[in-house]
């Protein structure tokens, strides 16, 4: 077995792979915040137990979760070694691995959007191999006085985030980004009206789709899929009211994937309508709350909107 490297960071842990294990995870629970990776791993079985119970049909992908580690598990003392040195036993999720985006892809977007200098360090790093692409719907590119996107320092192909302007900008249709809108929308309602949790601060991706799967877009970033990740800060919610004022504080907390009223009514409209036609699949004895719910949560965004300040 290989050494692990580590191909992700975040507030909750760190992610790792090796050659030897190339579509396998590990994150672990070193983050600078202590979130909790048990509440990780149980909001991510949870989700994928239903999806995979009630076959539900739905765009978007979850790695599929395979195991907790804990500090004391037996795996560390065959595994322990093939991390740095000062890594000491920590509570751990094995996980399949999101495939990042393809080579030309990559290169496409340092050509487009990292500064000349940096452009050859960046494609030869190991780092940024490891390319996932946030897809930022409901946020344009600031600007300066001269109409331009502002100058960035620093470029990293992880985590990558690509603004509605710049998914136009690339030559992405809209019946593309209508996919993303429509896909989230799906996550949304499968994690709140199915699963019963929030969705706090999970995070969607753009990534190559699993190599036995099909893709969602195939565009100019290649063949693609909406990946959701990360339910360390998820929590479940009760089928209420009070449980929709939830979802709705957690759509806002999150980072700007989701179309706002506002700034993109269009996609905003394909986001609610896909939102309302999900409460109505699945079990026909539960269709009149999930309707009410999702009625309630789309039209709390809408009255949200109209007091917000533009951006």
């Amino acid at each position: 077995m290989t050494e692990f490297r580590c191909i992700g960071a975040g507030c909750c842990g760190t992610v790792w792979t090796s050659p030897s294990e190339p579509s396998t995870a590990y994150k672990r629970e070193d983050g600078p915040q202590r979130r909790s990776i048990l509440n990780d791993f149980t909001m991510h079985k949870h989700l994928q137990i239903v999806l995979d119970s009630t076959q539900l049909p739905h765009r978007f992908r979850i790695p599929e979760c395979h195991r907790l580690i804990s500090s004391s598990d037996p795996w560390w003392d065959a595994n322990s070694h093939r991390f740095p040195a000062g890594c000491i036993p920590s509570s751990a999720i094995q996980a399949q691995r999101i495939p990042p985006m393809s080579q030309p892809v990559r290169d496409m977007l340092v050509d487009r959007y990292c500064a000349a200098p940096l452009r050859d360090e960046i494609k030869r790093s190991w780092e940024n191999l490891d390319c996932l692409i946030r897809p930022y719907l409901g946020r344009r590119r600031f600007l300066n006085a001269d109409g331009r996107p502002r100058a960035k320092i620093f470029f990293s192909l992880r985590n990558l985030p690509l603004h509605l302007d710049q998914m136009e900008e690339l030559g992405e249709s809209l019946d593309d980004i209508k996919i993303y809108a429509e896909t989230m929308a799906e996550a949304l309602a499968v994690m709140h009206w199915r699963t019963g949790i929030d969705g706090n601060d999970v995070e969607f991706v753009l990534a190559s789709p699993p190599s036995h799967g099909e893709s969602v877009v195939t565009n100019v970033l290649g063949a693609h899929a909406v990946w959701v990740l990360d339910f360390d800060l998820c929590r479940a919610m009760p089928m209420n009211e009070q449980g929709v004022q939830q979802t709705v504080t957690a759509f806002y907390r999150n980072d700007p994937y989701f179309p706002r009223l506002r700034s993109s009514p269009l996609l905003w409209e394909v986001f609610r309508e896909q939102s309302l036609r999900c409460s109505e699949m699945g079990n026909a004895a539960e269709i009149d709350r999930r309707v009410l719910h999702s009625g309630l949560f789309v039209r709390a965004i809408e009255e949200r909107e109209a007091t917000r300040e533009s951006y």
